[in-house]
């Protein structure tokens, strides 16, 4: 099996609550551990979002920004690039009734995740959940699923790591 894809969401939310950098630190211990054995991964664009944030002494962006070139972010090569493409492609027609929110979509790291775990062969890890097939939004769990990519929440992956704090 390929990597866990981690969404800006997973970090940002986990930062916000039970996961903050002053209560959990063993989590984020754990999360660049994994990474350093290639376990969990992050799309570029999804350090691009965290940089993004007009707080520079926000604690997550604090933690990212020397785990730039740590093998956390990846870059998207050429397979990569073709597969988002596909995904846009996809997501424009799906949600053609508002062209809005899949531009909006796009515009951010969700479609790029998808697509690293598609050319990984791994798993989207999102705190999304799934609407239903007929709704008019785009929504990882959903987009994932029409191209065959797995989808878990935070807990699930966390559990299937075996994360415990402490000993």
């Amino acid at each position: 099996m390929g990597a866990y894809w981690l969404d800006a969401d997973v970090l940002i939310q986990a930062k916000n609550t039970l996961y903050s950098f002053e209560i959990a630190r063993p989590f984020w211990d754990f999360l660049e551990n994994q990474s350093s054995r290639g376990i969990i991964r992050s799309s570029f664009k999804v350090y691009g979002e965290i940089m993004s944030y007009e707080d520079r002494n926000d604690a997550l962006v604090k933690w990212a920004k020397p785990r730039k070139n740590s093998g956390l972010f990846i870059v998207p090569d050429k397979r990569v690039q073709e597969t988002f493409t596909e995904i846009a492609n996809h997501v424009m027609n799906r949600y053609d009734k508002r062209q809005t929110k899949a531009a909006e979509f796009l515009k951010g790291g969700d479609a790029w995740i998808i697509a690293h775990a598609k050319c990984d062969g791994g798993m989207v890890v999102t705190q999304e959940s799934r609407l239903d097939a007929t709704a008019l939004i785009p929504k990882i769990p959903n987009v994932s699923r029409s191209f065959d990519v797995g989808c878990i929440n935070l807990p699930s992956m966390l559990t299937r790591l075996k994360f415990r704090f402490g000993k």
